[in-house]
């Protein structure tokens, strides 16, 4: 009889870096994307809905992802009201 397979591979520990990863990833990378894009549809208030919606995700998913949903409400309703993006100051 032959030794089981492990499921990961070789890795010591591969579930549970895994789900280490994921917990780390998924929210840094939600916050990330939605601070550049805020910045780039020119909100005021970019670093706190980065803030918020990372603080979210780590408080658990269901409300990160709703937090995730609120930002791009609001964003579409900037959009749609055509809310004009603050200067640059290159003008």
């Amino acid at each position: 009889m032959s030794p089981p397979l492990p499921l990961f591979g070789a890795l010591p520990g591969g579930p549970e870096l895994t789900i280490i990863l994921l917990v780390l990833v998924l929210p840094i990378g939600a916050g990330l994307f939605v601070y550049y894009d805020a910045k780039q549809h020119g909100m005021k208030y970019a670093p706190a809905w980065a803030l918020g919606v990372l603080a979210l995700f780590f408080a658990y998913v269901v409300p990160g992802v709703l937090g995730f949903l609120a930002y791009i409400y609001v964003r579409e309703k900037q959009v749609r009201e055509g809310s004009p993006k603050p200067s640059t100051g290159s003008e």
